[in-house]
């Protein structure tokens, strides 16, 4: 049970809370939930890899451990700028594999009242599309949460003979 208040929403012992962890992307945040993050990368070598699609940025070594690194940025369709300071790779598992994810920055850890949570818009979605667990307002920021599963399996690897 949830009862809005005019700031923000109050937490029942009844309602269920999920942390997320919330990063930039183009200043629009986003969050993944807290069980599919593995650990945050502030320093970090980014290898390219000849015949890869252009949102694999290359490989990172991850004591020991091979990890593919995507350019959230071009995965989700926005502008791409340079690495910087704040950038870092958000290390998740997907299956067997762990997979970095480049974000601008990392904000921090969030609870989220899941009964809160409202749908996200239909944005005709399509094959290897980003899927979006919802929308998360609270204190007049609208969180935008990810679903970690699709930003691997929907993404191109390599590219596509002749083109």
């Amino acid at each position: 049970m949830m009862i809005e208040s005019q700031s923000q929403p109050i937490i029942r012992r009844d309602d269920n809370v999920s942390r997320w962890v919330c990063f930039y992307l183009n200043q629009q945040i986003y969050g993944l939930p807290i069980l599919d993050v593995q650990e945050v990368l502030s320093q970090f070598d980014i290898e390219p890899v000849p015949g890869t699609d252009p949102q694999v940025l290359g490989v990172i070594n991850l004591r020991g451990t091979v990890v593919t690194v995507l350019d959230l940025r071009r995965r989700l369709g926005a502008e791409v700028t340079e690495v910087n300071d704040t950038s870092r790779v958000i290390i998740i598992d997907h299956g067997a594999e762990h997979f970095g994810l480049l974000v601008d920055h990392v904000a921090d850890v969030r609870k989220v009242v899941d009964g809160a949570i409202k749908p996200a818009p239909e944005m005709g979605l399509a094959a290897g599309s980003v899927k979006y667990r919802g929308i998360y307002n609270k204190d007049r920021e609208m969180l935008t949460l990810l679903d970690a599963a699709s930003l691997i399996e929907g993404a191109s690897f390599v590219v596509a003979p002749g083109a």
